[in-house]
């Protein structure tokens, strides 16, 4: 148990240096992610949405029209990617914000062991994110 919590604490701070120099407003997520066949398929995207949202980021799809702050410098906005391992009995999600320089500037990891797979990725994105410090940088 002692080994677990241990654990824990260093992905815990792992993801916080992960974190710095979110200093963005904006976050766009894709439509259809590599593991998706079409929009919103699981649930993914609009429960990533709604949880970036709580974060206090303004959040916006692929097609939707972009602000005219985000417009005059693309690097006021961060790109969501969310990516599903491979694995038999759990759904492991990877979430990542990548900068217009193409560099990783948060990643959080989250797994699932649901059978049903609308409630397995909605349960790896809320675990990947509860213990993140997006909203801390607000």
């Amino acid at each position: 148990m002692k080994k677990f919590l241990l654990l824990m604490l260093f992905v815990c701070l792992g993801i916080g240096t992960n974190a710095q120099g979110l200093s963005t407003k904006y976050i766009q997520i894709k439509e259809v992610y590599d593991f998706q066949d079409k929009f919103n398929e699981y649930r993914v995207n609009s429960y990533l949405k709604h949880q970036l949202e709580e974060a206090g980021y303004s959040v916006f799809y692929e097609n939707q029209e972009l602000p005219q702050e985000v417009k005059a410098d693309p690097c006021k906005m961060l790109k969501c990617n969310v990516v599903r391992d491979k694995s038999m009995l759990a759904t492991k999600l990877q979430i990542t914000l990548v900068n217009c320089k193409n560099e990783t500037v948060f990643t959080a990891n989250g797994e699932s062991r649901e059978k049903k797979r609308s409630k397995s990725h909605v349960d790896a994105i809320k675990k990947a994110l509860k213990f993140s410090v997006l909203n801390k940088d607000k």
